[in-house]
């Protein structure tokens, strides 16, 4: 154990020495905080300083982050980033857009820190009047409540381009410059707008604007951009289509081409693939055959939302309805004559009305069995027809002295002439005497309502008006719910117009719309009442017969069916013209060319024929009626065709009877041609019966 040594003088001198190694500062308050505030100065400096040089143009040239508020603060920020080298001009609202409110959010991959902007005030374009400021901010509260961009509806537009040049595709500021630009041209509003460059190639932007985005992706090594262009807004989506060809579809450069052709400066033609449809829940939208909303039909289902190389022609509205024409290569349809052909397609109301490809088989099958069940028609009418085929049709009858067409719709037919020329060319029909079969001089257009214009001249019997031959109504189909189509085919007054207006054996003829399935109920129980309506009416005012018949091959998505109604039934007999007849009458009674090719492209003796016989689906439907029919217990309830009931002899014949159409040709073979009545044709066939089945069969009926 060790004892201390130390000593008193040695104790002193430690103490001395620790007094002399401790000191004491006073600091005062002020002094205090103008350090802290230093300290903290010099800190947000240099944090400036870094955000400056990581956010610069060397290293980010197309990153911007602005918020507008004044006019003032524009022209400052416009100059900073001028100074920037920036060439994109600060968005501006146009007039039709509606100011609004929104909040901004970002978060970039691998940083912990996100950006928020709790408002972005957009410049208006008229907000230097103080006068509306007031009205702006009405506009900004509605729509923040729920106006019409918050209704749960859009457009979705799809566009795929190839053959463009890869620096265009590679260079982020090229692009965004596009973007803008449509964005511009189109009278949009830009909000914001992000890209990303990969080590790859390829760029990916997006840009988001009001009510609206944009998003892009490239490939330059192939050429090939694609983009996804969503609105909320209700105005059209499909007319940008060209500013989007203008500002993306910038054409490669086809070096092959160049060594062949020496061309310094030979491109490749871009080409586009689109497509449209309609998002979210519209007024109108559900499942009916038939919508308020125009792409809800089959413009928009059938055409636009296929992602074909197609071109709208026009779009746009009458004072009746709307009128859509777009020309488009079917990948699934060609033709042997004419394989890379485009086809057209004329829609009203984005119901589908006529097709290039289509048009000649729809109007021949609409028009000449008529004509031909006429023995000499020499004055026509036609109501609708306004793209000029039915017209046409007609006009190749060398009988014809006149036609009067009557179409409600007089843009429809401008439009029709100027976009869709091939429906009305008469140039190659020997008998016109001009180009456009809207100018023959047998021809006369009448752009009035058919409704009135009948009721007027034809309303009771003893009009002195002079008689037509033939009546040819195109209107739009009966099932559709149109309100300039309704009176055509529900007013008895019209109908009766209709008979009185007819020669004594005078034809009728109407497109009906799509062709019945075994599925549908009878006539009066579906959505073709209207169809049976008018068929009611027509017996009703005197048609002593009618008869209905299909076509297969006029590019509708069904077959397409046709009634045609005879004044008198004598009249009918010229229905039932054996195939020889037909085609000397077709020889004798059309008009030759000037090419020399025949003067129909589908309609012969043979089609003809076919039409003679009523559908099978047409007796399926008729016999689903509330009470069966004459003669459908027989056909449609298992026992043989031979047991006719032949005690109905006595009973009239509706006008309308499909299964009487079908079997009793059936049964009398040729015979039935000859006959006129109903009670001869019964007898005939009593008659038959007892010769081929016996006494003993025929004492049972």
């Amino acid at each position: 154990m060790c004892a201390s040594n130390s000593t008193p003088r040695a104790s002193s001198q430690s103490a001395k020495t620790s007094q002399e190694g401790s000191f004491s500062v006073n600091l005062t308050t002020r002094f205090v905080l103008l350090a802290f505030l230093l300290v903290n100065a010099i800190a947000f400096s240099t944090g400036m300083m870094c955000r400056i040089i990581l956010l610069s143009p060397l290293m980010y040239p197309h990153y911007i982050t602005n918020t507008i508020s004044s006019p003032s603060a524009t022209e400052t920020a416009t100059t900073a980033t001028a100074n920037l080298g920036m060439m994109f001009e600060f968005p501006v609202l146009h007039r039709d857009n509606d100011l609004s409110l929104t909040t901004f959010s970002t978060k970039l991959f691998q940083q912990e820190t996100a950006h928020h902007l709790d408002q972005y005030d957009l410049l208006n374009e008229d907000s230097s009047d103080d006068e509306d400021s007031s009205d702006d901010e009405d506009e900004v509260e509605l729509n923040a409540k729920g106006g019409s961009l918050d209704y749960p509806s859009g457009q979705h537009l799809s566009v795929d381009i190839k053959h463009i040049d890869s620096e265009f595709l590679n260079s982020e500021e090229r692009l965004t410059q596009a973007m803008f630009a449509i964005v511009e041209e189109s009278e949009g509003m830009q909000l914001s707008y992000h890209c990303r460059s990969f080590a790859s190639g390829g760029v990916s932007c997006l840009g988001v604007g009001l009510g609206s985005h944009v998003s892009i992706y490239t490939w330059p090594q192939k050429g090939v951009i694609i983009m996804d262009f969503f609105t909320r807004s209700a105005k059209p989506l499909v007319p940008i289509l060209p500013i989007v060809k203008k500002n993306f579809a910038v054409p490669i450069r086809d070096d092959d081409l160049a060594r062949e052709t020496d061309d310094e400066e030979p491109t490749l033609e871009p080409k586009m693939l689109w497509s449209h449809k309609l998002r979210g829940f519209r007024h109108g939208f559900g499942p009916s055959k038939y919508h308020d909303t125009p792409l809800d039909n089959e413009l928009g289902t059938d055409v636009l939302a296929r992602l074909d190389a197609k071109t709208p022609l026009f779009s746009g509205g009458t004072d009746f309805q709307r009128v859509d024409i777009v020309e488009l290569i079917d990948p699934l349809v060609r033709t042997y004559v004419s394989p890379d052909r485009p086809d057209k397609m004329l829609f009203l109301d984005g119901v589908q009305q006529s097709t290039l490809y289509g048009e000649a088989e729809y109007h021949e099958a609409l028009v000449h069995p008529a004509m031909f069940a006429h023995p000499n028609p020499k004055r026509v009418a036609i109501i609708g027809g306004g793209e000029g085929a039915t017209l046409r049709e007609v006009l190749k009858h060398n009988t014809v002295e006149e036609v009067v067409m009557v179409e409600i719709d007089g843009e429809l037919v401008g439009m029709c002439r100027e976009h869709l020329p091939e429906w009305s060319n008469c140039t190659d029909i020997e008998g016109s005497d001009a180009d456009s079969c809207f100018d023959d001089s047998r021809a006369s257009v009448e752009f009035e309502d058919a409704f009135g214009w009948f009721i007027d001249r034809f309303k009771d019997d003893e009009s002195m008006e002079e008689k037509f031959d033939v009546f040819i109504m195109d209107a739009l189909d009966p099932d559709k719910l149109v309100d300039i189509v309704g009176s055509l085919y529900k007013d008895n007054d019209f109908v009766q117009s209709l008979f009185n207006g007819l020669s004594d054996n005078g034809v009728f003829v109407v497109q009906i719309g799509e062709a019945d399935s075994l599925e549908d109920a009878a006539l009066e129980a579906g959505p073709a009442k209207d169809t049976a309506h008018m068929m009611e009416g027509l017996e009703n005012a005197g048609f002593e017969s009618m008869h209905g018949y299909d076509e297969f091959h006029s590019h509708f998505y069904d077959p397409w069916s046709y009634l045609i109604c005879f004044k008198d039934i004598k009249s009918r007999e010229s229905w039932y013209k054996t195939s020889a007849k037909i085609e000397i009458e077709l020889h004798q009674r059309l008009h030759r060319t000037k090419s020399g090719k025949h003067s129909l492209l589908y309609f012969d003796a043979p089609t003809m024929i076919n039409y003679q016989v009523s559908p099978k689906v047409e007796e399926v439907v008729y016999c689903r009626k509330d009470v069966a029919p004459w003669g459908c217990d027989q056909y449609l309830g298992g026992q043989q065709p031979g047991l006719l009931n032949a005690r109905n002899s006595t009973i009239g014949k509706p006008a309308y009877d499909p299964v009487f159409e079908r079997h009793s040709r059936h049964i009398l073979g040729m015979g039935a041609r000859e006959t006129t009545s109903f009670s001869e044709i019964t007898h005939h066939l009593s008659s038959t019966i007892q010769e081929t089945m016996g006494e003993e069969v025929a004492g049972r009926l």
